[in-house]
């Protein structure tokens, strides 16, 4: 957790600070004397991506040893996105669906891009032979989002998420679906 949270910071500091050096070399002439005069100079200047985007879906390669999932995001507000998604085991033998809804706020107001904190939940119903659990949870993380291609997005986030529901009743497959549960989020997908 602790490395994740490192990687975090170095990617916050990478992207905040993003410069543009320019070396320039200029040569006059003076035609009357002849005399040649050389100028250089070092030109550095502060770099923002302000491409507006209102919109991304994205998915979580990560969370594909457990689930295939899917996500959209829109723009509510400069500083909110509300976004859903959903999500089906990948585990062979596992069967069921499940929902999750998102609400980020980006304290910068500059909406789907930089610093965001983000409360969450989801819905999950899962299925092994005749046994079943429909875990419910809530969650908070704190991510980065940035674009390295115009419309390119990519995603870092860490935080909790709390599961409970019907799993607590269950001793067979799904004993061990409740409590806390630490959340690493990476993702990638399109943004416009």
């Amino acid at each position: 957790m602790k490395a994740a949270l490192t990687f975090l910071l170095m990617l916050f500091r990478l992207n905040l600070f993003a410069q543009v050096r320019t070396d320039e070399t200029k040569v006059t002439v003076n035609e009357a004397t002849g005399d040649t005069l050389y100028t250089s100079s070092v030109i550095v200047s502060d770099s923002e991506d302000i491409t507006p985007r209102s919109n991304m879906l994205i998915i979580n390669p990560l969370k594909f040893f457990l689930f295939y999932n899917i996500s959209y995001f829109g723009k509510i507000a400069d500083d909110i996105a509300v976004g859903a998604g959903f999500q089906a085991p990948t585990i062979v033998g596992m069967g069921g669906i499940g929902f999750n809804a998102e609400l980020r706020y980006y304290p910068s107001g500059k909406n789907l891009r930089g610093f965001y904190i983000a409360p969450n939940i989801s819905y999950n119903h899962l299925t092994v032979d005749d046994d079943s659990v429909d875990p419910f949870s809530v969650g908070l993380l704190v991510g980065w989002q940035w674009f390295p291609g115009d419309q390119f997005a990519i995603g870092l986030g860490i935080g909790m998420d709390y599961y409970t529901g019907s799993a607590k009743d269950h001793d067979g497959d799904f004993h061990n679906f409740s409590g806390k549960v630490p959340a690493l989020r990476f993702d990638i997908g399109y943004a416009w």
